[in-house]
């Protein structure tokens, strides 16, 4: 199991050294969280902001990943490998925008007092 963890933990540390959008995800975590610091969110507030940072960064490592199975498989440029590319993008894209609808509404709920 270890062994696992390690494997894990080198793949997310490659996909942060070669991935800016990967980054940039993690700039938006550090003020996410400080926000709900600052707002003290309660549990509830907490475990869908935890939910919603996992899915986009869960997205965005798939995505890293079938781009480089894509790139493997399909060095040249190929209609079916910029469409496995396009598709794993827009998951991320879905992702991002549920959690940054989710993230609003938490944010919303705590300045409006709820």
């Amino acid at each position: 199991m270890a062994a696992s963890f390690g494997y894990a933990f080198e793949g997310f540390a490659a996909a942060w050294r070669t991935q800016r959008n990967l980054r940039i995800h993690g700039v938006l975590v550090v003020a996410v969280v400080a926000a709900g610091i600052v707002l003290r969110f309660g549990p509830l507030s907490w475990a869908l902001v935890a939910l919603a940072i996992a899915l986009v960064v869960t997205a965005e490592l798939l995505n890293t990943a079938l781009e480089a199975v894509v790139d493997l498989v399909s060095p040249e440029e190929h209609p079916l490998a910029k469409r496995a590319k396009d598709i794993a993008a827009a998951g991320v894209l879905v992702a991002s925008l549920g959690a940054a609808a989710a993230g609003a509404i938490v944010l919303w709920m705590h300045l409006a007092g709820r």
